[in-house]
């Protein structure tokens, strides 16, 4: 594999990069993309005849003109190539699964719940791995033989930033588990693990770039089935995606996220608020358990939107079955900050767009890092 270093190859990767990534957000002319990234128009034309080749981009079916209306010949615009392959996303919940297939501009073309197959009767690792590949595969077929350029996988609970390595997931039961080596020998493109609702902020991150939204939380909050639920272990789950400054905030250990309600017990383990196991099972039929509940949520929510100060919180799953209680819980001060999302597919969307943000990533100089390879197997021959 080629080494990226701080070299006329790395500035030719890096350039390229730079116009794919301008591209996500529309069709432009050769003139324009020079004038918005400040490059020179030899090194435009250099890196679009080169992306032309391999069929990254495309020249647009629509001419634009350039400059006035009535002077000068008209532009050929330059786009993405959105068949040159697709990104698939998927969450994978305790007893099903959602799934997203994306075009390399980000629009969604497929998204719908997944039935698990039969899984076997095998450790939690292995059996994970069964379901990671019987679902992969699947999904591939719905490519219609277009190239996969790679699966991004949501999971509740801690996710190392490699995206290789499981800390703790008890939907699945997973601790401390290391995909590396399955993942990589399994697939001919890659795959990526990632926090649910990190997937989730990830999504509404890449679809408010151009609305210079870059610093936002995303509150993902589910319930589940008891029978689905280790001992002890309450069946509701809450996670926190955070974006500061346009970046995925993952913390010093890939821990960021995780919810704890400030009244909570100290010696209570395996639960994220006081209420009771019972309580939970009963939140939707009994209405005064669930304003207690949400009262309680709502006082963290508060607090951390007074502390970190976004420009909106994403409230998504359960929250958003029931948004007037939750707003009337919240009281006036906080409803302009707050945006309800009953998108079931914000995860596997998300997930999807994470691994956009991998191939479009503009690599730092001498990195030889593991991670290049995301990004190398599909635009190495373009850029470089």
């Amino acid at each position: 594999m080629k080494k990226v270093v701080g070299n006329s190859q790395y500035q030719k990767v890096a350039n390229a990069l730079l116009i794919l990534r301008l591209l996500r957000k529309g069709a432009n002319t050769r003139v324009a993309i020079a004038r918005e990234l400040g490059l020179q128009p030899s090194t435009v034309t250099y890196s679009v005849n080169r992306l032309l080749e391999v069929g990254l981009v495309q020249e647009s079916s629509t001419s634009v003109q350039n400059g006035s209306a009535s002077l000068g010949r008209k532009a050929v615009s330059i786009e993405l190539n959105r068949e040159v392959g697709r990104v698939i996303g998927l969450e994978l919940l305790a007893d099903f699964g959602w799934a997203s297939i994306l075009d390399p501009a980000g629009t969604v073309l497929y998204s719908e719940p997944i039935e698990y197959p039969k899984l076997p009767e095998q450790c939690a690792k292995k059996r994970f791995e069964y379901l990671v590949k019987q679902v992969i595969e699947r999904m591939v077929q719905r490519c219609e033989g277009l190239r996969v350029l790679g699966v991004g996988i949501a999971l509740p609970g801690i996710v190392e930033a490699n995206g290789q390595v499981v800390r703790d997931c008890w939907t699945h039961a997973l601790k401390d588990c290391d995909f590396s080596d399955f993942l990589t020998t399994s697939f001919d493109f890659p795959v990526v693990l990632e926090n649910d609702a990190n997937c989730c902020a990830q999504r509404y991150l890449y679809e408010t770039c151009t609305e210079k939204q870059d610093n936002f939380i995303y509150v993902l909050a589910r319930t589940y089935e008891q029978n689905h639920v280790p001992p002890g272990v309450s069946p509701f789950g809450i996670g926190l995606g955070l974006v500061f400054g346009g970046t995925l905030y993952r913390g010093s250990s890939s821990r960021s996220g995780e919810f704890m309600s400030a009244m909570l017990p100290l010696q209570e383990v395996g639960k994220q608020l006081s209420a009771s196991v019972d309580d939970v099972e009963d939140l939707k039929r009994n209405a005064d358990k669930r304003q207690t509940l949400l009262a309680e949520l709502a006082a963290n929510i508060r607090s951390i939107i007074a502390i970190l100060d976004p420009q909106i919180t994403y409230l998504g799953g359960f929250l958003a079955e029931y948004e007037q209680e939750v707003l009337d819980t919240l009281k006036d001060q906080l409803v302009s900050k707050i945006h309800f999302s009953d998108a079931h597919n914000d995860a596997s969307e998300g997930a999807a767009v994470h691994i956009l943000s991998l191939l479009y990533r503009i690599p730092q100089v001498g990195d030889t890092s593991s991670e290049q390879w995301r990004f190398s197997t599909l635009l190495w021959d373009a850029l470089a």
